[in-house]
């Protein structure tokens, strides 16, 4: 088990394997489908299961925020999911 530092306490670790929530910010400029099928793809490559999607369209309808529960295994893994969904077409932020 690999135990790393939150960036956001100095106290707090991380203990892998981590389930949460990730929540990703995209253009509203595709399908709904189609948007989820991209972020699919990065989770497949990266070995990370995934469930339980959701979606929320943005006030003025410029934004799509989608939230779907994810494992993942190790810190390598974490760093590479956040490096691949910038290469995701639209996508503005993950959290």
């Amino acid at each position: 088990m690999t135990i790393q530092k939150n960036p956001f306490s100095s106290n707090e670790k991380i203990k892998f394997p981590v389930n949460f929530d990730l929540k990703i910010i995209m253009l509203a400029n595709h399908r709904h489908a189609d948007n989820q099928a991209m972020l699919e793809q990065v989770f497949v490559q990266l070995g990370i299961s995934f469930l339980n999607w959701r979606h929320k369209e943005s006030e003025k309808g410029n934004y799509t925020s989608y939230t779907v529960h994810i494992r993942v295994m190790n810190e390598m893994i974490m760093k590479k999911l956040y490096d691949r969904l910038n290469t995701v077409p639209g996508v503005k932020m993950a959290i």
